[in-house]
């Protein structure tokens, strides 16, 4: 592996409680000014969260789904072209996250407008010439029982219907020419090893998504989990942590933000204790070459950040 190649996750800018103020975060000049220093700071492609609330709030500065990029470009082509003169090659890939949609006790509602915005942002990851998709299979544990508190009784009905989802989507991954895969966050219903039962029921084509922060929340061995799944992964994220999960906080409805200390969950690359030397030569002893993404999900610098995590894969 080259560090130089690595994608940096826009995931690092966050609107719900980073600087800079709404307005300015949601101009379409903040965002070409950013891509620049990205590139400054040695990141040549870029990771897109896609998230569909900027479609719903008229709001088009922020280049987090297909309606905002054509808003404001035209098409995902002239928005490659804007990236290319900033210094940055290529979208790497496109992520997704159901939670918004697990908002109601009607669990209908849930897999379908899930399974619609998953597949618009499959579309635009196809359209941005993503390599993948990831995928988290489902919400927070902790916000799915807030609205349905039978769900452990009910694991088998929603893993079922997550199967199906994902079935779908696998077929038009392989259509379009992007790697779909799982993400394993912690607090998810899947998280940990407990996304491997969910991923053998899904065809060959679909992959895993390492999140090297979730599996240490989750008491896992990033290396020794790597080691016994290489054959199915298909991204690797490079997060960081210092934070053990020694009161079920994956349960809560908000496991990011532990309510029993004023802590966060992940810390950006390089500045907690997951031990990325290990990891990256790991990767190189099993001739892992698919991408490798560095997020740094809740910086309150998303500058100092990008630095921070340049620094960190300087001494890879």
């Amino acid at each position: 592996m080259n560090p130089k190649d690595f994608a940096i996750s826009l995931d690092l800018i966050n609107r719900h409680y980073q600087e800079p103020n709404r307005n300015r975060f949601e101009s379409k000049y903040f965002w070409e000014e950013l891509y620049p220093l990205i590139a400054t700071a040695g990141f040549s492609s870029i990771e897109i969260p896609y998230e569909p609330v900027w479609q719903f709030g008229g709001r088009s500065g922020v280049p987090m789904n297909r309606y905002c990029i054509n808003t404001k470009y035209t098409s995902a082509a002239q928005y490659r072209e804007v990236l290319s003169r900033s210094g940055i090659e290529r979208v790497s890939g496109v992520t997704f996250d159901p939670n918004l949609f697990m908002r109601n006790d009607n669990i209908h509602f849930y897999f379908g407008a899930s399974g619609h915005f998953a597949g618009e942002a499959l579309a635009h990851a196809a359209d941005l010439g993503a390599d993948y998709f990831a995928i988290s299979p489902s919400p927070y544990y902790g916000r799915i029982r807030q609205y349905h508190p039978d769900i452990d009784a009910q694991i088998d009905m929603f893993t079922d219907r997550t199967v199906e989802l994902l079935s779908g989507l696998a077929t038009k991954a392989e259509e379009l020419g992007v790697k779909l895969v799982l993400r394993n966050e912690y607090w998810s219903l899947f998280g940990g090893e407990r996304v491997l039962p969910l991923l053998a029921r899904l065809r060959e084509s679909v992959g895993l998504d390492v999140d090297t922060a979730s599996l240490t929340v989750a008491g896992i061995d990033p290396v020794q989990f790597i080691t016994a799944n290489i054959a199915r992964i298909g991204c690797v994220h490079l997060t960081d942590t210092s934070f053990a999960d020694s009161a079920d906080v994956w349960k809560t409805p908000n496991p990011e933000h532990p309510q029993p200390q004023a802590t966060q969950v992940f810390r950006d690359p390089g500045t907690g204790s997951v031990d990325f030397a290990a990891i990256a030569a790991t990767l190189d002893r099993l001739g892992y070459s698919g991408p490798v993404t560095c997020s740094a999900r809740q910086t309150r610098d998303p500058f100092r950040a990008l630095l921070r995590t340049r620094a960190m894969l300087n001494q890879l």
